[in-house]
């Protein structure tokens, strides 16, 4: 995928960081997943987890992409909202 396709569907969709965060969280909370279990997970503070779980504070990158490599179920909707852009 070109860096050209990419741009484009960042900028085609109103979706910031906090909506993509909140749309992670509410799939975690649905698997009935908490912060200390993600945290462990993913090797970060739990301090950092919660922040993004209930301050509505936007992920960082890093941690989408550990959430990605660790949850099936995240990267299946991650890439399941790209397909349909593209």
């Amino acid at each position: 995928m070109s860096t050209m396709i990419l741009w484009q569907i960042c900028h085609k969709n109103e979706l910031n960081n906090s909506d993509l965060t909140r749309y992670i969280v509410k799939l975690l909370r649905k698997r009935k997943i908490t912060t200390k279990q993600v945290a462990r997970d993913l090797n970060i503070a739990v301090e950092r987890a919660r922040n993004w779980y209930y301050k509505d504070t936007g992920m960082t990158a890093l941690d989408l992409l550990r959430m990605m490599q660790k949850y099936e179920f995240v990267r299946e909707a991650i890439d399941g909202s790209l397909s349909l852009e593209v």
